[in-house]
């Protein structure tokens, strides 16, 4: 459901599903533990409120079918957490609390429309290591 474009980047890992509900929005940080594994706490808790605003947001708004995935691109430096689902209309998400936080801990957003729906991604920052 998600489009892997030529030169995206390297998968840390991809779910899909037919519907959401609330016990599992509340397991987004379950399902975030296996591909963020012995990444930064701080990018995991940053992934962690980003993928759920977009989940969160997916599931309100919009139709199933749903998918989640994050990948690194080839520059490095950011996590990028993508979220699809299947209504291919027109936006019709107001820039509310959920999408300023989105847009606060992220270096980059937008939506990409599909002819069977839409992925709406994020770009989280990776911290920098002192040296």
């Amino acid at each position: 459901m998600i489009d892997q474009q030529p030169g995206a980047g390297r998968v840390l890992g991809e779910t899909t599903f037919p519907d959401v509900d609330a016990a599992f929005l509340m397991d987004l940080r379950g399902w975030l533990t296996r591909p963020l594994r012995g990444w930064p706490a701080s990018l995991v808790r940053n992934v962690a409120i980003v993928l759920g605003e977009l989940m969160t947001n997916a599931y309100r708004h919009a139709g199933p079918p749903f998918g989640a995935r994050l990948t690194v691109p080839p520059a490095g430096g950011v996590v990028r957490v993508a979220v699809c689902d299947g209504t291919a209309s027109g936006w019709g998400w107001q820039l509310g609390r959920g999408l300023l936080i989105v847009r606060d801990l992220s270096t980059d957003w937008g939506v990409e429309h599909r002819a069977d729906g839409k992925t709406t991604w994020a770009e989280v920052p990776v911290p920098r290591r002192n040296v």
